[in-house]
């Protein structure tokens, strides 16, 4: 009798402790009743809303950390969980619906949309669609892809993006060199594309042909942020708009192309204008003229500079650059910043602004 009692004693014990425990811990609401509720997306109400005051069984405990909420452009307002870190990225703080996999489902919408679309979007779409570096093969045939439909188009813009393939063929300078010859076929009157043909030339005589097209060329576009404007409109004439969190997102992941894109030639045209100082100052006047891209505009300074330019010439081209760089938007902010509209709605604007009027504003 007494082994009963200690037994049914402690097994008293033990449910009152498990009892207490129920009472301290927060409770999900059941999902069962609510038509398409999933319990892997909804937040935790304890991890949302403060506990009411007047829960009476509430025993004094430690306080769940809240989280904290942000402001999704074209959305709404959201808490992020584990938002708070230094440094912390919010937008892999956002729950599936609304993070990773919604800008995955909208980057695959972009991607067919611009397949339906002209010669240079239908490049941008293969752009998008490079694979995973830790597979060569599927590298190598996404380089065979992109380069058969940027050389069928004959975009030029294209064709330049196109250069990115060419790290995955078995003759990367003939494949730069082809691209940038086929760009001073579509657009002879762009310096540009001169420029970067010489730099792949590998004789005298095609580096003076080159030359030759330079001295002609009437314009020199560099067609900054190009990437990013294509697929920019793209996802603006989608209906409906898509939020602007997400397109900033994908801005940013379209800016890093254009940005690996920069200008090249520019230490062979410095060559031979050492050679031939009249020809190069006649190159440096169209180029500080018609240059669409602060990297242009500061090569033409250069040649300027050879060409024995006033220093108040040479500061008022450097005041430009610099101008252009004050203004431009932050992309990398504190958590939960690149989010907001503050930060999204600046940063898509400054896209368009380039790519309809180029880095270097001018009246035309």
């Amino acid at each position: 009798m007494k082994r009963r009692t200690g037994m049914l004693a402690t097994l008293g014990g033990l449910l009152a402790a498990v009892a207490a425990l129920w009472v301290a811990l927060p409770h999900q609401a059941p999902t069962d009743s609510v038509p398409g509720a999933t319990a892997a997306v909804l937040p935790r109400p304890a991890a949302v809303l403060a506990v009411p005051a007047a829960a009476p069984a509430m025993r004094p405990t430690a306080a769940a950390p809240v989280d904290a909420v942000h402001e999704l452009c074209g959305t709404g307002r959201m808490p992020l969980r584990n938002a708070g870190g230094a440094g912390a990225d919010a937008f892999e703080n956002l729950p599936d619906p609304l993070g990773r996999l919604a800008l995955q489902e909208l980057r695959e919408r972009l991607v067919h949309m611009l397949t339906l679309g002209d010669a240079r979007q239908r490049v941008a779409a293969w752009r998008l669609r490079q694979p995973d570096a830790a597979d060569p093969a599927a590298q190598t045939a996404w380089a065979a892809g992109l380069l058969a439909e940027a050389h069928a188009g004959g975009d030029a813009q294209a064709l330049r993006w196109a250069t990115a393939a060419c790290g995955h063929t078995e003759h990367a300078p003939r494949c730069r060199r082809d691209l940038a010859l086929a760009r001073t076929r579509a657009e002879p009157d762009n310096g540009l594309h001169w420029l970067e043909w010489a730099q792949e030339a590998g004789s005298e005589p095609l580096q003076h042909a080159a030359w030759l097209g330079a001295l002609r060329a009437r314009r020199w576009h560099e067609h900054p942020v190009g990437l990013t404007a294509v697929t920019q409109a793209a996802l603006a004439a989608m209906q409906p708009v898509p939020p602007a969190y997400l397109r900033s997102r994908l801005a940013r992941e379209t800016l890093g192309h254009d940005a690996a894109q920069a200008p090249e030639g520019f230490a062979w045209l410095d060559q031979q204008c050492a050679r031939q100082l009249g020809d190069c100052a006649q190159v440096a006047e169209r180029m500080a003229g018609e240059a669409d891209s602060a990297a242009l505009l500061q090569q033409a300074a250069a040649l300027g500079q050879q060409a024995g330019w006033s220093e108040a010439r040479l500061q008022a081209l450097a005041a430009t650059t610099q101008a252009f760089h004050a203004q431009l938007p932050a992309w990398h902010e504190a958590a939960g910043a690149s989010l907001a509209c503050a930060a999204a709605e600046p940063q898509l604007a400054h896209v368009e602004a380039v790519a309809r009027r180029g880095e270097v504003p001018r009246t035309r």
